[in-house]
Parts: structure tokens; C-alpha cells; sequence
């Protein structure tokens, strides 16, 4: 009885150590679990974020978190913000100047297309042409907007104008029944663009008498030429350099060649005033914008 006891206890031993060494077998053949390993370093990378800088005009909202800004390189881009650039952009206007900088990230399926996503927008001033706001450096001493003194039907009053800024270097107020366009020089009456003055800065070293000749042969196409003296002008432009007319014999439009001095240069305005009902308020709200004339400083 003894004997067989013995045996059986050796033979239960023998399977014990031999299953708990397949298990120490099994156990450093797996993966490490302990700390510091290099299990973390086995998980797949997140895609590249990229981040960049792009300058250009905004345009406006394309929906509730998408701006649209034309590049410098004429590209209409659109990028998408989040709630902490709502303020920033609530105070942009169109046509105003920004610098961005953006994440590009890839759409997952897409080879090709981005995410563009704003994290940071600057506003770096007014393109030009468009109405500044009162904080722009380049309005610094002129408020956006301007209460103006006109006279219309022999009764004086007082009318809101904005100011814009020309290519040429000088700002002048305009009345929201004109168009103009700062590249040309060109202001024109909404309602009928016939009427119409084109204004143009004149070089430091100029000659009155050389104005004179050259806006007379300007005139001589419309008809006889005749120098306004100061008596006859209208009161808006009795203090004008020179002041040429001309009228056209069959339509009757009345041509004006005036050269004055605004803010230290001299202007010329070609203004062309064809006979019709608007022509007494056109004359009057141009004048009023013409002597807002200043140069714009740096």
C-alpha cells in the first residue's frame, strides 16, 4: 500500500513541474507588459498637423464658422474657425486686409483635398477704396463718417458722407448717391452715371498758366471755352485756382475744367454735368465732396 502511494505522489510532482514550466515557457515568449516598455511606441501615428500663413481680403461669412478671403495671389480660399475667434472676426468688414495663420489638415478618404482651420486672424487694415473704421491708422485724424454742409433749391443742410481713400494718396467723404473708384479717380452719380467728375492729383511743380492751356484744349471739343472769374463762380469754388467751362451747343452738357488747392496740392476735376433733373443736386453734393480733399499721411 505504501509502494503505491509513493509512486503516485511522484508521478502527480512529475505533472506538476512539468506544467508549470510550459507555463514559464509560454510566459516569455508573450509581450512584456511591465512599465517602460516600448508597447506605447507600437500604436499608429496621428497625422501630420501643418500649420501656415497666408495673407489676403476678406470677403465675408460663408456660413456660421466658414470665412472666404481672396489670397494675394487672387485664390478665393475658404477656412473654418471655432467659438474663440468669434470676436475677431465679428469686427471684420469686407474688403478688410488679414493676415492668418491656419491648420491644414487631411480629410481622411481624400488624397487631395485639406482641412483649412483658422487658429489665429489679424486684421491689417482697409483695402483700398473701402470705408476704414475710426481706429485705422491711415484715418487716424478723420472720423469714418462726416456730417457735410450743402446747399440744395437755395435751403442749407447737412448730409452724412464716408470717407475713402484714393490710390492716388489723398481721402475725400463721399455721399452714398455716388460711386467712386479710388484706382481712377473717377466719381460717378448712382442714378445716372453720365454725371460725372474725374479727379486728378497734379505733380508738385506745376503751372497754372500750363493748366490753363491744357484744360482749354480739353474744353475746345465741346465748344467755346470761357474763364470764370471769381465773381461768377459758384461759392463752393470761389477760392479754385482756375475754372474753365464749355457747353455742348446740341445736348446742352455743361463741361468744367477746375484746378484748386487742397491740403498743400493742387487738383484738377473734370466734371461733366449733362442737362437733366439731377444736375442741381449733382452739382452741389460734389462740390461738398471735392473740398474734403486731404492728402493721406503715413
Amino acid at each position: 500500500m505504501r509502494k503505491k502511494m509513493k509512486k503516485r505522489t511522484a508521478v502527480l510532482i512529475t505533472i506538476l513541474v512539468l506544467t508549470l514550466a510550459a507555463c514559464g515557457q509560454n510566459g516569455a515568449s508573450g509581450p512584456s507588459t511591465e512599465p517602460g516598455t516600448d508597447q506605447e511606441n507600437n500604436q499608429p501615428n496621428e497625422p501630420e498637423v501643418i500649420v501656415k500663413e497666408a495673407r489676403g481680403t476678406f470677403t465675408g461669412l460663408a456660413d456660421s464658422h466658414t470665412i472666404e478671403v481672396i489670397l494675394e495671389n487672387g485664390e478665393p480660399q475658404a477656412y473654418q474657425f471655432g467659438e474663440s475667434l468669434m470676436e475677431e472676426i465679428s469686427i471684420l468688414q469686407e474688403n478688410d486686409t488679414v493676415s492668418l495663420k491656419y491648420e491644414e489638415k487631411p480629410i481622411e478618404g481624400e488624397d487631395t483635398l485639406k482641412q483649412l482651420v483658422l487658429i489665429e486672424i489679424i486684421k491689417t487694415g482697409t483695402s483700398v477704396g473701402t470705408v476704414p473704421n475710426e481706429d485705422d491708422d491711415n484715418s487716424e485724424s478723420r472720423p469714418a463718417t462726416q456730417e457735410l454742409t450743402l446747399t440744395l433749391e437755395g435751403m442749407t443742410e447737412q448730409k452724412e458722407a464716408s470717407i475713402i481713400s484714393a490710390a492716388d494718396g489723398y481721402s475725400l467723404y463721399v455721399f452714398d448717391i455716388f460711386t467712386f473708384n479710388p484706382e481712377t479717380g473717377l466719381l460717378t452719380m448712382d442714378v445716372d452715371p453720365n454725371y460725372a467728375v474725374q479727379i486728378e492729383k497734379l505733380p508738385a511743380d506745376i503751372q497754372l498758366q500750363e493748366q490753363e492751356e491744357k484744360g482749354t484744349r480739353a474744353l475746345a471739343e465741346y465748344g467755346e471755352v470761357e474763364v470764370v472769374s471769381e465773381e461768377k463762380r459758384p461759392e463752393a469754388m470761389k477760392d479754385a485756382s482756375l475754372f474753365l467751362t464749355a457747353k455742348e451747343e446740341r445736348s446742352g452738357t455743361l463741361h468744367q475744367y477746375i484746378v484748386k488747392e487742397l491740403d498743400g496740392s493742387d487738383f484738377v476735376f473734370n466734371i461733366i454735368i449733362p442737362v437733366g433733373e439731377p444736375s442741381e443736386g449733382f452739382v452741389a453734393h460734389v462740390y461738398a465732396s471735392l473740398n474734403t480733399i486731404e492728402l493721406e499721411r503715413e
